[in-house]
């Protein structure tokens, strides 16, 4: 059985961005983010910040007469001429994708990196990510292992095996229809899931889903894609997370698991 290295990435307060910076200052992290035009793909980065944190997102200063017009997950919430954004006291309400665009009177607005901000404990695990080649046989599988510790009542996990997507960010042949089976220590499927009365105007699993990946920070993944996502609770234990083919085909395919704060 082929199985994928994996990297478990415990991001620091003052998580690397391409350029990145962190004040002196207790309690205030400043990041910059890149220059991507829409002309070369700039790959989302992500940083976690406790709550209360001072956050100052820079963008370049680009001359005279510059417009920047500064957006959470896909929405204008500041405009004008300040390549600035600071973000008073960050709660877990403002976990999102932020990210600038930058015009001037003579040009259309060009995009910038995106920043997926997380607000919660940074001592916590935040992203276990493995990429791999998957083909349809179990010994073909991309594996990632995780364990859940003792001495707590479980966590709220999202999986996901991310392949069509991956396209995006200039990978070639990435697994067009990716399969995601999750087992325990023993081997056995795991199935365990969240229980969601049909209750008139109540909370639904696609939008209990929504609100939980925002929180973590995971990148974004276009509606209708064959990408695989799904959130469950995991008591202490051991399990195993298998991606594979399910077209027949091989490719690339990205392994993820998140803790929802």
């Amino acid at each position: 059985m082929k199985t994928a290295r994996t990297l478990l990435l415990i991001v620091p307060l003052a998580a690397a961005l391409l350029p990145a910076q962190t004040t002196p200052n207790v309690g205030e992290t400043s990041l910059a983010l890149d220059i991507g035009f829409g002309v070369r793909a700039v790959p989302p980065s992500r940083v976690t910040v406790p709550p209360g944190e001072r956050l100052r997102l820079l963008a370049p200063p680009l001359g005279e007469n510059s417009i920047f017009v500064w957006t959470k997950n896909g929405r204008a919430i500041a405009s004008g001429s300040s390549n600035t954004l600071v973000l008073e006291n960050v709660r877990p309400a403002d976990a999102g994708t932020y990210a600038w665009e930058y015009s001037t009177p003579d040009t259309l607005p060009r995009p910038s990196q995106q920043l997926i901000l997380g607000v919660g404990p940074t001592d916590r695990l935040l992203n276990l990510s493995t990429r791999g080649i998957a083909g349809p046989g179990g010994d073909q599988a991309v594996i990632v292992g995780f364990v859940v510790a003792a001495g707590g009542g479980g966590k709220r996990l999202i999986l996901r095996a991310v392949g069509p997507s991956l396209a995006g960010f200039g990978v070639v042949n990435p697994l067009r229809a990716p399969v995601l089976r999750i087992f325990d220590a023993n081997g056995q499927p795991y199935t365990n899931g969240y229980v969601y009365p049909p209750v008139v105007g109540g909370l639904t699993y696609e939008e209990d889903l929504a609100a939980s990946l925002a929180r973590t920070g995971a990148f974004p993944i276009p509606a209708g894609t064959r990408d695989v996502v799904v959130m469950m609770p995991f008591l202490p234990g051991s399990y195993t997370a298998h991606a594979t083919s399910g077209d027949g085909t091989t490719g690339a395919v990205l392994v993820e698991v998140y803790e929802v704060p």
